[in-house]
């Protein structure tokens, strides 16, 4: 190599260029004046504005630039250090590579750290947004069927029997026909009581609302039971539970939902566990609580005895993942509210005496049938 000086140009020999078409050590001279050109023996190879060259690499032996001209990413390595000290001093904007990686550095970690929060935003908010949009696109014969198969699972998860007698299964179907005759009430609703200590009631999509025996047995009178089930009515409503599994059930139910493979059995346990064991949103809650008032408001019953059914089970020690207050939270607002709109009885009670102790019986058979088998 040789520096040497030609017309005001600086020249060096024997330096390495790459094209960036390929891997392959070129062998050029290089003559700095105006432009760098670039010459293979005799051959002109490029010529590269002095505003457009940008070191490629930190501080070294070895100067490494390029020039943002190029479309190929084509580089000169240069080893003679005082021409490489010449474009140090010629090339304006040299050392802006370094800080315009610097800048790059900087611009990754604010997208990495913003897709992260993107991440989580659509975790809390774009999936629970994006269930709401999709709930309704969800044909109502596809929700019934999705229900129909979840039945078993919900049956599953509480190893309980249905309640079969047939005192009890008048007296609840009596109280369901009246909640039925109020305006708005879902008329699909199906309500199937369960032999299970559990003190809760759930909805299951397309309409089946379930009634555990041990919320029965803990309910004081027909309207502390007509109030939860006049709540699950509402859930129905608004399609809570396929919004709930969408929302939470798991993404292979969401992608099979999109691509028409809904009922893969691993899916389907993941979001009617789901439905079943998750919190619904404190809207949602608000909404069924409304619809529970204004159904009751309807059929000349009181809301209140709703409100004193969650506040004895708030105090009860025993709990268990699927109590009534898992997935129906409590509250002093959510008590005042109800408390607040509720209308002194207009109406005879809901179910006579005799009514109402068949109901409180009515899971006693299965009860036992399901001791005899543990």
């Amino acid at each position: 190599m040789e520096q040497a000086s030609a017309a005001g140009a600086t020249v060096s020999t024997d330096e390495t260029f790459f094209d960036g078409r390929s891997n392959v050590r070129r062998r050029v001279n290089l003559r700095l004046g105006d432009t760098l050109q670039i010459f293979e023996g005799d051959r002109f190879v490029a010529a590269w504005a002095l505003a457009d060259i940008r070191r490629v690499d930190g501080a070294g032996p070895v100067l490494r630039i390029r020039s943002v001209a190029t479309l190929h990413g084509a580089r000169l390595e240069i080893r003679n250090l005082d021409f490489a000290a010449a474009i140090m001093r010629r090339c304006p904007l040299i050392a802006g590579e370094a800080q315009e990686e610097k800048s790059a550095a900087w611009r990754i970690l604010w997208w990495s750290l913003a897709a992260a929060a993107s991440l989580a935003g659509i975790v809390w908010y774009g999936v629970p947004l994006v269930a709401e949009h999709l709930t309704p696109l969800v044909p109502r014969s596809i929700e019934r069927r999705i229900g129909d198969l979840a039945d078993s699972q919900a049956r599953d998860m509480f190893n309980g029997k249905i309640c079969m007698a047939p005192a009890g299964q008048a007296a609840l179907d009596k109280l369901v026909a009246a909640l039925k005759k109020a305006p708005g009430a879902p008329q699909e609703a199906q309500v199937v009581a369960l032999a299970s200590t559990t003190v809760n009631a759930f909805a299951l999509p397309g309409g089946r609302v379930y009634v555990l025996s041990g919320l029965i047995d803990a309910a004081q009178s027909p309207d502390e039971v007509a109030g939860v089930l006049a709540h699950e009515f509402g859930h129905v409503a608004h399609r809570d539970s396929m919004k709930i599994m969408i929302e939470q059930g798991s993404s292979a139910f969401v992608i099979g939902l999109f691509f028409g493979d809904v009922f893969g059995a691993g899916a389907l346990a993941a979001a009617t566990r789901a439905s079943i064991g998750a919190a619904y949103s404190r809207d949602a809650e608000t909404a069924a609580d409304d619809f529970s008032i204004q159904t009751l408001n309807a059929i000349g019953r009181p809301a209140k005895p709703l409100g004193e059914l969650l506040m004895r089970m708030s105090k009860d020690e025993k709990s268990s993942p699927f109590d009534i207050l898992r997935d129906h939270p409590l509250s002093s607002q959510r008590l005042a509210r109800i408390a607040a709109a509720s209308r002194p009885a207009g109406a005879p009670p809901l179910l006579s005496e005799t009514e109402w102790k068949a109901l409180k019986e009515f899971c006693a058979d299965a009860k036992k049938k399901k001791q005899a088998k543990l």
